[in-house]
């Protein structure tokens, strides 16, 4: 890259630099990054416990039968 170049580019880095507002979008930094993390693993921990929760109370240790199989029961009065 020749000085010539090299000089039109900081040039057009400057003019840039100069056009940017207070408000424009900035590149995220590692450190802000961290809260979304925690929120995510919060987040897969609490779904595993769901989980767990509904197969423990689906999965009691007694074998379930289908509907059909089952003894009509009589309603009571």
């Amino acid at each position: 890259m020749d000085k010539g170049e090299r000089d039109r580019l900081d040039r057009l880095n400057r003019e840039a630099e100069a056009e940017k507002g207070p408000h424009d979008l900035k590149a995220v930094e590692p450190r802000n990054v961290w809260p979304l993390i925690a929120w995510l693993g919060i987040a897969v921990v609490i779904a595993i416990g769901l989980i767990g929760l509904m197969y423990g109370r689906s999965h009691n240790g007694i074998p379930s039968e289908p509907l059909s199989q089952q003894e009509a029961r009589t309603p009571r009065q």
